[in-house]
């Protein structure tokens, strides 16, 4: 863990990260020190879901975001806001099919249960001047993968 999860470099160092990083992503125990300078996150990153039922109904699964919980809700849902970081990057694409599932489940009805889930990752600019997140109306929505539900995805 520490070997992954410090600033550190080295060949014996790349070469250990490559075999634990897969689990430590999946788990959610990474940390991209992205908050610090000289290089802070420029960007904020959240996913939304669109769930479309066999009858053809659209209905959009909104994910946690941070900054509309409580204090309280934050501090319990921490391992989450890793997890969904985690997500919303290219290289984690096998974890895209779990996500899709999960969010079949807790949609649609039994009389018209989801066909697909479409899994789409939405960013908008930090202003670097005021430290404000960019507004969620100019979010550049990326769609990260489609899952055609099958009925033993929503058991």
């Amino acid at each position: 863990m520490t070997l992954f999860a410090l600033p550190m470099s080295g060949n014996w160092v790349e070469r250990i990260r490559v075999y634990v990083s897969p689990y430590m992503l999946a788990i959610g125990m990474n940390e991209t020190w992205n908050t610090f300078a000289p290089n802070p996150k420029s960007a904020e990153q959240f996913m939304k879901a669109v769930v479309v039922t066999l009858r053809g109904k659209t209905e959009v699964y909104q994910f946690p975001r941070m900054e509309d919980l409580s204090y309280a809700d934050r501090y319990r849902m921490e391992r989450f806001r890793k997890f969904e970081e985690s997500v919303v990057c290219g290289d984690c694409n096998g974890l895209w099919p779990d996500v899709g599932r999960y969010v079949a489940r807790r949609s649609g009805t039994p009389m018209d249960p989801p066909d697909r889930v479409v899994l789409v990752k939405f960013e908008s600019a930090i202003d670097p001047n005021h430290g404000l997140l960019g507004e969620d109306e100019h979010a550049v929505p990326t769609v990260l993968g489609e899952l055609s539900v099958q009925p033993e995805d929503l058991q």
